[in-house]
């Protein structure tokens, strides 16, 4: 079960995600990146509810991190290591905290 929930912060918006981002629930989660993207220009995912990234989730970041003011916070270990060797981490900026990245949305400004 993969669950989304968008909110409004300073200087952008904030996609929360708790669960498996896996074959099944890809589709889901890039679903909720597109309709949070359209939102605002600067969004932030925050991933603290995630344990598990696949290739298609993984795609969905990267189609998203097209544009610019991606961020990404909230790591664990497990996913930041699958995004590290996708390569993720050269195309989006990523924060330890929730609060980093929200500082970093207003900087943006």
């Amino acid at each position: 079960m993969l669950e989304t929930v968008v909110d409004a912060v300073p200087g952008g918006a904030i996609l929360t995600v708790r669960g498996r981002i896996g074959r099944v629930t890809a589709a889901r989660f890039s679903d909720a990146l597109r309709n949070a993207r359209r939102e605002t220009s600067c969004l932030i995912v925050d991933l603290t509810g995630v344990d598990y990234i696949s290739g298609p989730g993984i795609s969905a970041l990267v189609e998203t991190a097209g544009a610019q003011g991606l961020i990404l916070c909230g790591l664990r270990e497990a996913v930041r290591n699958t995004l590290d060797l996708a390569g993720v981490n050269g195309l989006v900026r990523i924060e330890e905290t929730r609060e980093a990245a929200i500082e970093a949305c207003k900087a943006r400004r």
